[in-house]
């Protein structure tokens, strides 16, 4: 499971996933919730770009692919 976290897939999808929450929450939403959830979309793209996982440690993996070589 780990090292599907870490997979180019996942960054992908977590990319992916920031990009649409940012388009619905600038889009559709308005107030504080737009705010909420264009800064999680925004939270995804960079993980997504610096392989930055914060599930991992909760499958025994480290938070970042550098640390665990």
């Amino acid at each position: 499971m780990v090292d599907f976290l870490f997979s180019g897939t996942a960054r992908v999808i977590r990319a992916v996933i920031g990009a649409l929450l940012i388009f619905w929450a600038y889009h559709s939403l308005a107030g504080i919730g737009r705010d909420i959830i264009g800064i999680v979309g925004l939270i995804f793209v960079l993980s997504g770009l610096v392989n930055f996982c914060g599930l991992a440690p909760l499958f025994g993996g480290p938070f970042m692919r550098r640390a665990s070589k």
